[in-house]
């Protein structure tokens, strides 16, 4: 087809759009279960090094250290889990003028409206494919600045957390030679 022909799109563009939503939806609901997943484990970690506590203080203080360093490194990725799975706070103000709303089709936004406001805003603005199209390509961008904040938070947390595996191991190591 050529640009002159016809100058409707297709479905296919619509179907795009919804495809690379569904995808970004997904990576959303991968990332919380990485972070519940780490969240998981850095608690189990806790735990176990917690009630063995008083046992390995009896013991000479060769391990005193690497649990320190254990315990305070495993702090830095159980913030930024927690931070990953913690709602981004939506700014702006609560009655500011539906006709500036960030993004009509996040629920974060639209539900400072009363109902009756949100449902004639959005028939006045999907009058048309091209419309919807805009609607749902600007939906996909904000999904997508989210999960760029999601990974880089989860990317930094799982890498202190073997950092807080490695470091550890190495102290005890090291004092075991000595």
């Amino acid at each position: 087809m050529h640009a002159g022909e016809n100058s409707k799109p297709s479905n296919d563009v619509i179907q795009t759009l919804r495809t690379a939503h569904q995808n970004q939806t997904q990576l959303n609901l991968m990332a919380d279960q990485k972070a519940n997943i780490l969240i998981g484990t850095l608690v189990l970690v806790y735990t176990v090094v917690l009630t063995r506590l008083p046992t390995l203080m009896t013991e000479p203080s060769a391990w005193f250290w690497p649990i320190v360093i254990l315990m305070v490194v495993q702090l830095v990725p159980l913030v930024l889990t927690v931070l990953v799975l913690i709602p981004k706070n939506i700014h702006g103000p609560a009655f500011e003028d539906i006709e500036h709303i960030q993004n009509p089709l996040f629920f974060g936004f639209f539900t400072r409206y009363p109902e009756s406001q949100y449902v004639a805003y959005l028939q006045s603005q999907l009058t048309d494919n091209e419309q919807a199209r805009t609607m749902l390509i600007r939906d996909l961008y904000q999904i997508g600045v989210i999960l760029r904040r999601k990974y880089r938070l989860l990317r930094w947390a799982y890498l202190t957390a073997l950092v807080g595996l490695v470091l550890p191991l190495l102290t005890g190591f090291l004092g075991w030679l000595q």
